[in-house]
């Protein structure tokens, strides 16, 4: 789409960014295989290495988030890599010089928990839905602002989750004996 407005440019995920759907990297496949690439799980833990990857050099940096059971997770990878029930963002060419990850890192997740289907109770993220997610894209310099601030408050809510989870371990155990 071409709809310019005061917040941003509207335009679908597919129209920002080449989508590959990744692949199912058995743990049989990956002993049998000796590299270095390392193998990055849905939620960006290094599953093993070997000698295949899922981007060029000429991608990165890119994003990838979990194609299965995604609970709001997009990460930025900026090293060469294979992924396992992993999607990639890889930016289009026109598209590279206007956006920023990090913007998508925080903005997508979201997108993504709204739209996502669900089998036998797990949740997955086809590419037809990704593709056709819309999403207002502001221009470069308040991608940057906005990320700048969304990574401010997830430092917040991280650290506030660690106090709330020392407060019920405390809550948890016996004070009076």
């Amino acid at each position: 789409m071409d709809d310019t407005n005061a917040k941003g440019e509207v335009a679908t995920i597919e129209t920002i960014f080449h989508i590959n759907q990744g692949h199912q990297i058995t743990d049989e496949e990956l002993y049998i295989t000796e590299g270095e690439i390392p193998v990055y799980t849905g939620n960006n833990e290094i599953k093993g290495y070997w000698n295949k990857t899922i981007v060029e050099k000429k991608d990165l940096p890119c994003l990838t988030y979990p194609t299965k059971a995604n609970a709001g997770a997009v990460f930025i990878q900026e090293k060469i890599f294979d992924a396992n029930n992993t999607a990639v963002l890889i930016p289009r060419k026109e598209w590279r010089d206007r956006i920023v990850l990090e913007w998508f890192k925080y903005k997508l997740p979201n997108l993504f928990l709204e739209t996502m289907t669900s089998k036998g109770g797990v949740s997955y993220l086809n590419r037809e839905i990704v593709e056709k997610i819309e999403i207002v894209v502001p221009d470069r310099s308040r991608q940057e602002k906005e990320a700048e601030i969304y990574a401010k408050l997830t430092d917040k809510r991280d650290k506030l989750s660690k106090i709330l989870e020392q407060i019920n371990q405390l809550l948890s155990k016996q004070v009076v004996t």
